[in-house]
Order: structure tokens, then sequence, then C-alpha cells
């Protein structure tokens, strides 16, 4: 591993200026990829978050980690915060967009009841996994305009992303839009287009750096040029050989989560040491949630899961947080 020093003039260091996070689905609970051969409960998860050396935990799955008063009980007990909550939405198709906002209160209503005081977390907002066409070609955009979204519906992909940021802010929140591949929002184009038209007064953007080296983005240098945006950190690792194979095999995004595209910190090709530059460079302050999107196996074990986590927590330490 590369230690990084970061300690600019002037400045607190980084490790006084940002905390260290996890979430589900660095456990094998995932919004995405729900046919693990296993899950851990929601306590024994809290359990790795706090035991693994984490300041706090986003959602997961609305329930999976408890109802609002026991999940704000669990976290005071475990000496956690809560971050934030990823919330999929239609936002491309105005057809949906009532039952998508009545569900989006619903769930920020339980992240609200469930936060331990002292917590503010994001209401993480991101593009729905609903197009088939999507999912098929993802990593591979590019080379497929029948999935490209019809510029159409683009104004209303934006106008419906800024309507769920309002109903967010109404409720309290900070708000961000988390960029993710099998979705509108993938590929680099799609992101800084997205980037460009967002309304700022209402909402940020979460840096999840493997999605973005997913779709073609050098996390790194998109830091640099929106520094402005950035509001919220997901550190996750990527392996370009994974999605180099997948294009070759002509297979999407759940094959690629198979395959392990998503790998422990520092074993892809994401970037993150020059991330952790230049988000220090930029005087980013506040949440890295560290993000190992990953399928659970029969030949995984809890132990080993955790163990995982532990070292993606010695890796981002490495970095100087």
């Amino acid at each position: 591993m590369s230690d990084v020093v970061l300690a600019p003039t002037g400045r607190k260091p980084a490790n006084e200026r940002m905390k260290v996070a996890n979430a589900p689905c660095s456990y094998g609970v995932d919004e995405v990829l729900k046919d693990d051969a296993w899950m851990p409960t929601g306590l024994q998860v809290l359990d790795m978050i706090a035991n693994g050396g984490y300041e706090g935990t986003e959602l997961g799955p609305p329930g999976f980690l408890g109802t609002a008063e026991e999940l704000r009980g669990r976290l005071v007990e475990r000496n956690l915060a809560l971050v934030g909550s990823f919330l999929p939405m239609r936002f491309s198709e105005n057809e949906y967009a009532d039952e998508d906002r009545a569900w989006l209160r619903d769930s920020l209503t339980l992240v609200r009841d469930a936060a331990p005081e002292g917590s503010r977390p994001f209401a993480i907002l991101c593009d729905g996994f609903d197009q088939p066409l999507r999912m098929e070609f993802s990593g591979r955009i590019a080379e497929h305009p029948e999935a490209w979204i019809p510029d159409a519906r683009f104004p209303v992909l934006m106008d419906n992303l800024h309507r769920a940021a309002e109903i967010a802010r109404s409720m309290g929140f900070d708000v961000v839009v988390h960029p993710h591949a099998g979705t509108y929002i993938e590929t680099v184009d799609e992101v800084t287009r997205v980037l460009d038209h967002m309304d700022l007064s209402l909402l940020g953007l979460c840096l999840d750096t493997g999605h973005l080296r997913y779709g073609g983005a050098d996390p790194a240098a998109l830091v640099r040029e929106y520094r402005d945006h950035i509001r919220h950190v997901h550190l996750k690792d990527a392996r370009m050989q994974v999605i180099a194979d997948c294009k070759r095999d002509d297979v999407g995004l759940h094959e690629a989560l198979r395959r392990g595209v998503f790998c422990e910190l520092g074993q892809g090709d994401s970037g993150l040491p020059e991330v952790m530059e230049a988000l220090d460079e930029v005087g980013y302050e506040g949440w890295l949630v560290v993000e190992q999107d990953r399928g659970l196996t029969m030949a995984d074990t809890l132990d080993m899961v955790f163990e995982s986590n532990v070292r993606n927590r010695e890796y981002v330490r490495s970095l100087g947080v």
C-alpha cells in the first residue's frame, strides 16, 4: 500500500476533517445483487462495522437493520452514526413519479426517526435499475446507442431528480445524487451532463469512486473539476480487467458483480491514493464511506467478511484517515 501524506499548509489534517463509515453492501447486503447464497443478520452487520473501526453506517435496504426505534437504539449502543440512505428512484419515467415520491417520504421518515442525536444522514438519490437494456449493456453503454436515454427524457430525469431533492430538503436532509452502473447516470458523459445541469442549491454529488471508474471516469480528475459539487464520498475500488472481460464476453452488471468487479480497497484501479490527494487538495470535509459491493457464496464465512472490511479500514488509515 502507498502511504499518502495529507497535510497542506494552513489546513487541519485529513483525519480531523474526514470520518470513515461503512455500509451493509460491504457485507453482502446489496440493493442490486440480491441472490447471495447467504447473508449476515442486521445485528451481525452492525457489530462488524463497530468492531472494525468504523464510526458510522449507511442504512442499506430499508428495514434490514431494524425498525426506526430498534435501529436508533442499536446505533447508540455501538456508538455509530447514521450516515445516509441509498434511495433509487425512476427519475426518467413520469408515470412512476407519484409512487416513487411517496416511497421517498416513507423511507426518509424511517431514516429521520432512526438517526441518533448528532447524526446528519444524507439522502442519497440514485436513478433506478428498471431499464433492462441498461443492465444488459452496463459497462459498454457507449457502444449501444439503443440503451442511451432518449433526448426527450433527459429533462424529465433532471426535473424529477430536483423534485425529489426538494422533498428530501423539506424533511431536513442534505441531498446528493449517486452515479451508478446500470442506470441512466453511468458513463462519464452521462455523469458530467447531470452535474452540468444540476441545481447546487438543492443537491450535490456523492462521489462513488468505483462506479465512476466503472463508467469510464477518472475519479481524481472529477474531484478537481467538480470540487464544488462534492458533498459525500463512497470509497470503492473497481477492477478494470473484470470490466474488460465482461465487455469481451458481452455480459452486464449482474455478471460483473458476480465476478468481483468491486474489490477490496487497494486491489483495483480506482486510483484511491490520487482520489484522497485530490479530496484533500479541494478541502473536502465529511464522510468517507467504505463500500465493497459484493455477493456472498457458500465459500465465504462471517469471519472472512469481517476481516476483509478490517483490511479496508486499514487501507484508508494508510491514506491518512
